[in-house]
């Protein structure tokens, strides 16, 4: 039995990148002998284990061959006289068909290290088409490896795009382009994920409105040089796009984005005291003060064209509006008590914006 460091972890040490998750291949074992050494079997579609003290996942080498649709209709051989050669050959890119052995020295028979030191992202064969998850996954590296100067090897592209014309993409799962494209959201530059896809032909993945998707994306470039978070990537980009039915995010995702979309569509009018306060319900911004200063700042950025919101002294204004109080009146119904509260916001409002 011999094992093998593969994929991502080599790739990355290669580069000096601290790598956070390693993953290793097995030739010449079975599963029940990595059952029998005390692994953990979590592999569905093929052994795949956790070591016992590490938790590190370990697979046996495979072969695999395409029997269907999407990238989960794969059969797969597993046999013990697969060699490395044969687990690597199955892989997406050449810098991430790099074995390293136990004792250190690096299996490169696809051309990876020169890759690396070209700074180029090439698929290894022929047989990259056939899995349309790698559509996302080749832009992911494309993103995460930006700073390095990574470029897209010509032919992979034109494979990429092939495989968005050949309707592929529609196999696939929203879940799993999703854990792709969450990965990209938490990079530096998030941009670049979707510009490829645009490129290739894969965002209507997301949207039919592709008009609307680019400008977007054109803004959240210009912004790049801005510390935002994942949600706040996502609220630029799908500002009044409206998404396919199959694209389920997750809620923390659709809240954000909706309550931005709200707060920008609320105040897209005349500017008054009762259409900033509309705006401040929809968003619930006193219930959550900081994602309310969140969202304003972020419709600063992206509308940057009414002079009294850019100069709101919002914070102090939001902290106002939740202080207020109602008279200690007896027997007061909760009607009253809201349109008591509403008035004296709206008078608060009409300070801070001079109407």
């Amino acid at each position: 039995m011999k094992i093998f460091l593969v994929g991502g972890a080599v790739r990355d040490e290669i580069l000096n990148i601290q790598s956070s998750e390693k993953d290793w291949v097995v030739i010449g074992a079975s599963e029940k002998e990595m059952l029998q050494k005390g692994f953990i079997s979590v592999g569905k579609s093929f052994p795949v284990f956790l070591h016992p003290d590490t938790k590190e996942e370990y697979a046996l080498a495979r072969k695999e061959v395409k029997t269907g649709l999407g990238h989960k209709d794969f059969e797969f051989d597993v046999n013990k006289k697969i060699t490395i050669e044969e687990d690597l050959l199955r892989r997406d890119l050449t810098v991430n068909a790099i074995a390293k052995t136990e004792a250190g020295e690096l299996i490169d028979p696809y051309g990876g290290l020169k890759d690396i030191e070209n700074r180029v992202l090439r698929h290894i064969s022929n047989a990259f088409k056939e899995d349309p998850l790698r559509v996302f996954r080749v832009a992911r590296f494309y993103t995460y490896l930006n700073k390095f100067d990574f470029k897209i090897y010509g032919e992979t592209i034109s494979f990429m795009k092939e495989i968005c014309a050949s309707g592929e993409l529609n196999n696939l799962s929203f879940e799993r382009i999703w854990m792709e494209t969450q990965k990209c959201l938490s990079m530096k530059d998030s941009h670049l994920y979707f510009e490829i896809l645009e490129e290739i032909g894969a965002l209507f993945s997301f949207t039919s409105d592709l008009e609307t998707f680019s400008k977007n994306l054109i803004f959240l470039k210009n912004f790049k040089k801005n510390s935002f978070s994942d949600e706040e990537k996502w609220a630029l980009l799908t500002l009044n796009v409206k998404l396919d039915r199959k694209v389920k995010v997750p809620n923390k995702f659709k809240k954000y984005s909706n309550h931005f979309s709200a707060f920008v569509n609320t105040l897209s009018s005349e500017i008054s005291s009762k259409l900033v306060l509309e705006a401040l319900m929809k968003i619930d911004a006193f219930r959550d003060k900081n994602r309310a200063n969140k969202i304003y700042n972020l419709y600063k950025l992206r509308v940057n064209e009414n002079e009294i919101l850019n100069n709101l002294d919002f914070l102090n204004l939001l902290d106002k509006l939740t202080k207020v109080k109602p008279k200690k009146i007896n027997n007061q119904s909760s009607k009253l008590i809201k349109q008591e509260i509403f008035d004296k916001r709206i008078l608060l409002i009409k300070e801070f914006i001079n109407e």
